[in-house]
C-alpha cells in the first residue's frame, strides 16, 4: 500500500485529500490542482452563457438534471448516484438575472451543498425526498415559484419545462481554460492506463480479463470508464463495437475506453499484437493512419463536419479501401458527453476554436482514436505519448505522429 496525496475535485478544489490506494507503481502520482478561484471563473463564464441564452429565447430558466450538464455547469461536480443512468439525483435551475440555485430532495441536498457546491454560491432550494412523487409535484412548484411562472428550458422531458437538450451542446464551447488543463490531466492519465494495460496483458488472457484490467488502471486515478471494448484475433475482424467476452487472446487485442472525470470525457483505442505483424494488417493500419491524418488536418475552426468527412472518404479511396467509412461512424465532436455530435454526409455542425474531437477511422482489423482540442492555428492531441510506436504521415507540408500498433 502506498500513501499519496490527491486533490480531488469535490466541493473546494483547492483543499487536498490524503488517501491511501494500493497503487501500482506505473501508476501516475502527480496530482491536478484546480483552485477555487479557477472553479468559480469557470462557472461564471458558463453561467453567464446560459444568461444569454435564456434572455435570446426569452426563458424564465433553465434547468440541468443530466449528470454531464450539471457536471458543465458546476466546473465538474457529480450529482449522480446509478452509474448507468443519465439523469442524476437532483438539479441546477438558472436564472436569466444569473441566480443559481441547486434543487434537490432530502436524501442529495446536504451532500451536494458540502462536497460537491461548497463556497461556490449556488442556492439550495430543498423538498423531502417523495414530494416530487406527488400531486401537485413540490419540485416543479419550487421551480415555477424561482422563474416567476416563465417558461422553463430543462435537458430532459420534465413537468411542463420545453426540452432543449439539443441546443445546449452549443453553450459548452469553447472549453475554458481550467477545463483544458482538467482534459490535459485526463488524456494523459488514460493514455497511461491503456498504454499499461496493453504492454501488460499475455496470450490466453480473456477480453472479460482485459476489461477488469482497464477499469481498475482508471478507477485508481479516480477516472470512470463509461465505454470499454475489447476486441481479440478474430473479433477484432468481425465487429466494429466488441463488448468483451470469454473469448481469450492469442496475437491481436484492441482496447478502447471512453473515461470520464469531472464530466469530461476522453476517447482513445490503441491495438497490440503479438508476434510480427502480418502484412496485410500492416497495410491496412499505415492506411488508417493515412485517414487519421486527414482528419486531424481538416479540424480547424470553421470547417464543417461534412467537408472533413468529405477528404476522409478521398483518404479512404486514395489508400484503397473507398467503402470502408461506410461500416462504421467516424467519430466527431467530443466534450462532456461520449459524442456531442458525428460527422455524417451533409453534417451542418462547424468545428469551432478550443472544441474538442474524437476521431476514429477504422479499416477492417485497424484502428486509430484520440481526443483532441483544436485550436485557431493548431491542434492538441491529448492522448499522445512519446513512447508509443507512431507511423508518420506527411500531409499539405506538415507531419503527423500517428499511433500504430504495439508489437511485442
Amino acid at each position: 500500500m502506498r500513501t499519496c496525496a490527491i486533490i480531488l475535485l469535490l466541493g473546494c478544489l483547492c483543499v487536498p485529500l490524503s488517501v491511501t490506494i494500493a497503487a501500482s507503481p506505473n501508476i501516475s502520482q502527480e496530482a491536478i490542482s484546480i483552485t477555487q478561484e479557477e472553479r468559480t471563473q469557470e462557472i461564471a463564464e458558463k453561467v453567464q452563457r446560459v444568461v444569454t441564452f435564456l434572455k435570446e429565447r426569452e426563458l424564465g430558466g433553465l434547468l440541468l438534471s443530466t449528470t454531464a450538464n450539471f457536471a458543465w455547469i458546476t466546473g465538474g461536480g457529480d450529482n449522480h448516484v446509478v452509474i448507468a443512468s443519465e439523469e442524476g439525483t437532483c438539479s441546477i435551475l438558472i436564472l436569466p438575472n444569473g441566480e443559481r440555485y441547486l434543487i434537490s430532495n432530502s436524501s442529495e441536498a446536504g451532500r451536494m451543498m458540502e462536497e460537491e457546491l461548497q463556497g461556490l454560491d449556488f442556492r439550495l432550494k430543498g423538498f423531502k425526498w417523495y414530494e416530487d412523487k406527488l400531486v401537485p409535484d413540490k419540485k416543479w412548484e419550487i421551480i415555477k415559484g424561482l422563474t416567476g411562472g416563465g417558461r422553463v428550458a430543462s435537458d430532459i422531458p420534465y413537468a411542463d419545462a420545453v426540452v432543449v437538450k439539443g441546443e445546449l451542446g452549443q453553450l459548452r464551447y469553447p472549453l475554458t481554460d481550467s477545463e483544458i488543463k482538467k482534459y490535459r490531466w485526463l488524456g494523459r492519465e488514460c493514455a497511461q492506463a491503456v498504454d499499461k494495460v496493453c504492454r501488460t496483458i499475455q496470450p490466453g488472457i480473456s477480453e472479460k480479463e482485459i476489461e477488469a484490467l482497464i477499469s481498475d488502471e482508471l478507477l485508481r486515478r479516480g477516472i470512470r470508464p463509461t465505454v470499454i471494448l475489447i476486441g481479440v484475433d478474430d473479433r477484432m475482424y468481425n465487429y466494429r463495437h466488441a463488448i468483451p467476452t470469454d473469448v481469450r487472446l492469442q496475437k491481436y487485442a484492441m482496447i478502447n475506453i471512453c473515461a470520464r472525470r469531472w464530466g469530461l470525457v476522453i476517447a482513445t483505442t490503441r491495438l497490440v499484437h503479438f508476434g510480427p505483424v502480418p502484412l496485410e494488417l500492416g497495410r491496412r493500419m499505415k492506411a488508417t493512419a493515412q485517414v487519421a491524418a486527414r482528419y486531424l488536418a481538416h479540424s480547424r475552426p470553421g470547417r464543417s463536419a461534412a467537408d472533413i468527412l468529405k477528404a476522409a472518404q478521398e483518404a479512404y479511396a486514395d489508400a484503397g479501401y473507398p467503402g470502408e467509412w461506410e461500416r462504421h461512424h467516424q467519430g466527431g465532436a467530443i466534450g462532456y458527453q461520449e459524442r456531442d455530435w458525428l460527422a455524417y454526409p451533409g453534417s451542418p455542425e462547424v468545428v469551432h476554436s478550443r472544441q474538442a474531437f474524437a476521431w476514429n477511422p477504422t479499416i477492417t482489423g485497424a484502428k486509430v482514436e484520440d481526443t483532441i482540442i483544436v485550436y485557431d492555428d493548431h491542434i492538441e492531441v491529448l492522448t499522445q505519448l512519446p513512447h508509443w510506436p507512431t507511423i508518420k504521415v506527411e500531409y499539405e507540408g506538415k507531419v503527423f505522429l500517428i499511433p500504430d500498433i504495439l508489437v511485442r
